[in-house]
């Protein structure tokens, strides 16, 4: 325990600065002496879960991305939250900027931890290859979502914050390749079933396993328009048999669940998910609500909409918020980890590779594997464009309030302007689909560059 308490001190230190001007740090514990045991290493990995959950990632991704689009409607007067909500974005808001620096802190310390491995001759290989798996797949996740959310971006392989400092941005098909790279890398190295903090065996899902790499390579393939390769590894892992579709909406959210492919273990005191807590309301909202706009779009035999929203009657009016987690804050047990991935993503996934190569008949049974279990009727007959119209519906459905999917797929799709054009009106131009890059990197790296409309 004492090694684990003083590893989360080493990283807090990493975290004390700026990503691309992280010198490496002064403190008690150096990396000699993490990667010195097995325990030690696994332990400096383990506290990168914990930063993401009590950083609150998993709300911020939904939350700020839900705002600039179609999910939420913003009930705060803090200026920044007003601008996210009428896509009025500058490079100095707060909110869009604390994701940029929390994705960079845990590639920063995905990068040491792969510095570190590589030198060590203490840890063991079957350890050593786990935690350079898990450090892989961390680093594209964040990667994944840098590029979505802020388009080209630095991509940062080392420590070297004299390098780091002064990168400029890589294209977007520059970071696909290097993600693609570090999941088929991250494949090959991880463990098909789960392990514990002491590297046995256990049955909560709460680092990345070899089915956890391929879900999000098998969503990264869907945007690179590799439609057979997105096929095949949804169904290497729908066909595993490992993972199943919870039959009650109200238990996919639950921790250790058969639906969930990988989750974040609940860290923050009397909290049990971080969205759970920050989403669910106890009065009128002061922040963040279901749009209505967004309500009324549900289909009346949608059980989704009872099962994942929920109303909270006010003397200031009827008000919606997400409800998928159920436990909100002060919770006086552990019922449920915020869900990263998630098995019904991958029906959704196959689904739209084999639509792209025409198989209609098999992609039409993926969808109506995820409409029956929504209480909504079997489809068939469909043409590739209905097929795909009703895939892209589910998935707004299904994936609603849940790690930016929304936004992030309305890009990938293409449809964000005919989404959100008609919705936002005056206040949205078609530069609004990316975030700025915050000010402060600007001026601090005379080789960063901002992103057009900013």
């Amino acid at each position: 325990m004492k090694n684990i308490v003083l590893i989360f001190f080493f990283i807090a230190c990493l975290s004390c600065k700026k990503y691309l001007e992280v010198e490496q740090p002064r403190s008690r514990l150096s990396r000699t002496t993490i990667f010195t045991s097995d325990a030690t290493a696994t332990a400096a990995q383990l506290a990168i879960y914990s930063q993401m959950e009590s950083q609150g990632l998993f709300f911020h991704l939904p939350a700020y991305t839900g705002l600039a689009g179609d999910e939420f409607r913003n009930h705060s007067t803090f200026s920044d939250n007003v601008d996210l909500a009428t896509n009025n974005l500058t490079a100095s808001n707060q909110l869009v900027n604390v994701v940029w620096t929390n994705l960079y802190r845990y590639i920063y310390q995905c990068n040491s931890m792969l510095e570190g491995l590589a030198m060590s001759s203490s840890v063991t290989p079957a350890v050593k290859e786990q935690l350079e798996g898990e450090a892989r797949f961390i680093r594209a996740f964040c990667y994944y979502y840098l590029t979505n959310l802020y388009g080209p971006v630095p991509l940062v392989t080392s420590t070297d914050y004299t390098v780091n400092s002064i990168l400029a941005r890589n294209a977007i098909s520059e970071i696909y390749t290097f993600v693609t790279n570090d999941l088929l890398l991250a494949k090959g190295l991880l463990s098909t079933g789960y392990k514990s903090g002491t590297n046995t065996s256990t049955t909560e899902r709460v680092r990345p396993n070899k089915w956890t790499a391929a879900a999000l390579l098998a969503r990264v393939y869907l945007h690179l328009e590799r439609w057979s390769e997105a096929e095949a590894e949804s169904e290497n892992i729908i066909s595993s048999q490992v993972y199943s579709l919870s039959t009650d909406l109200n238990n996919s959210f639950l921790k250790s669940n058969p639906e969930a492919i990988f989750q974040l273990m609940a860290v923050v005191p009397r909290f049990n998910s971080f969205p759970g807590a920050n989403f669910i309301l106890s009065g009128a909202p002061s922040i963040i609500s279901i749009a209505p706009s967004f309500l009324s779009s549900f289909r009346t035999a949608d059980k989704r909409q009872l099962a994942w929203t929920k109303s909270i009657n006010t003397s200031l009016g009827i008000f919606y918020y997400p409800y998928k987690y159920k436990v909100g804050q002060n919770a006086s047990s552990i019922t449920e980890f915020t869900v990263v991935f998630r098995l019904a993503e991958q029906f959704l996934i196959r689904a739209e590779a084999r639509a792209m190569q025409n198989k209609l008949i098999e992609g039409i049974a993926d969808l109506n594997t995820i409409r029956q279990r929504a209480g909504l009727s079997p489809v068939n007959g469909l043409s590739q464009a209905s097929l795909l119209d009703s895939i892209h519906i589910e998935r707004k459905f299904e994936l609603m309030f849940e790690t930016g999917d929304r936004w992030i797929n309305l890009n990938r799709i293409r449809k964000i302007n005919e989404v959100l054009g008609p919705l936002k009106g005056s206040n949205w131009n078609e530069t609004d689909r990316l975030f700025p890059i915050p000010q402060t990197e600007l001026l601090r790296n005379p080789n960063m560059s901002q992103n057009p409309g900013y």
